[in-house]
């Protein structure tokens, strides 16, 4: 963990409350939200928060992903983004991922289409979960 980037690992809801307390309610109840649900899918995923940003990254040395974890929650001063670091290989059928590169981001900006699309992002956190599941070998297979 960096010194200028400290992290917190398995952080509680207080303490990322305290961390997003400048943003607006809604922002801090989707961030909360968020984490709660990746959380609640993943029961044993590996989670800290960076307590400069207040990004929380998921799955770092769980899934495959090389250490740079599945998946992170970030809010930003009008949305919150929950980034899949492998999102263009996942389906997508509510059409909710964002961006053109390997990395796809769900930007939510109200409470209302955080719980509209609730369903969705729990089955894109659980297919971004069993993406990489399978261990890699040094020869690649």
């Amino acid at each position: 963990m960096s010194k200028t980037h400290p992290h917190i690992v398995s952080p509680g809801p207080e303490q990322l409350a305290t961390l997003v307390e400048d943003r607006p309610e809604a922002l801090t109840v989707i961030y909360l939200g968020l984490h709660q649900l990746v959380t609640e899918a993943l029961p044993d995923v590996v989670n800290s928060v960076d307590t400069v940003d207040a990004s929380i990254g998921y799955g770092a040395h769980q899934y495959g992903y090389n250490a740079w974890g599945m998946a992170a929650v970030t809010p930003y001063k009008k949305w919150v983004s929950l980034t899949l670091l492998h999102g263009a290989d996942l389906e997508d059928p509510s059409a909710l991922l964002t961006g053109t590169a390997t990395m796809r981001h769900v930007k939510l900006a109200s409470e209302e289409e955080f719980e509209a699309n609730r369903a969705a992002i729990i089955a894109l956190v659980r297919s971004a979960a069993e993406l990489h599941e399978a261990p890699v070998t040094n020869n690649g297979e």
